[in-house]
């Protein structure tokens, strides 16, 4: 039975980590762990086991012994995030580059040309899904999952808050492609503008969550 229990915790801090970088949540939105297990279709141990791994990461945040929070991002915790994230992304974007294949090349055009059409019909969900799709399909290919691990918990924390902003202003002020770049640069087979291309990607957005 306790190893069901870890399994149970480990599949529910698995999807709270994906709805948390696909920005499911708002910023400030209160967590409940009952309603949580009752969704999940579990006790309330797992649930309340995942909550706890996420908080630990600063994914979420105990306001005191009862309440949960998705926290907001200050200007200081937003500055630490982008300078993390363009480090450590485009450390494991190069890392990635010689082990992408042209098949996953076309997945990323797909997946970019799936991006367009949520911007051009304000879908942000979509929009926020297959943004999150197209940097792990990279990421994932960089065979370092202590990097991947540090790039998942940067995206949990600002998941929420680019959700909001691209609702607040629309993903269409993301004027420059650089999705197009990225994929071009793979395409060419020039590694510096491939990575330039990503952290590029990575400032633009960023550059609108400021509190």
């Amino acid at each position: 039975m306790e190893y069901e229990a870890t399994t149970a915790s480990e599949s529910i801090f698995g999807r709270l980590q994906q709805k948390l970088c696909e920005g499911s949540f708002q910023p400030g939105e209160r967590i409940s762990i009952r309603a949580l297990a009752l969704a999940e279709g579990t006790s309330i141990m797992p649930a309340r086991d995942a909550v706890r791994q996420l908080v630990a990461t600063g994914a979420l945040q105990f306001i005191d012994s009862r309440s949960i929070i998705v926290p907001k991002l200050t200007s200081e915790s937003h500055q630490d995030i982008l300078n993390a994230r363009i480090y450590l992304e485009g450390e494991l974007a190069t890392k990635a580059f010689l082990h992408l294949t042209q098949g996953d090349l076309q997945q990323l055009r797909e997946i970019d040309e799936a991006i367009n059409k949520a911007i051009l019909e304000k879908d942000v969900s979509s929009y926020m899904r297959n943004n999150h799709a197209f940097h792990f399909l990279i990421y994932n290919k960089g065979m370092s999952p202590i990097l991947l691990n540090l790039i998942q918990i940067l995206w949990m924390r600002y998941g929420p808050s680019m959700r909001f902003i691209s609702e607040k202003y629309g993903a269409t002020n993301f004027a420059d492609d650089f999705h197009r770049e990225i994929t071009d640069a793979l395409s060419a087979g020039d590694l510096t503008r491939f990575a330039a291309a990503i952290r590029a990607d990575i400032k633009q957005g960023m550059d609108f969550i400021i509190e």
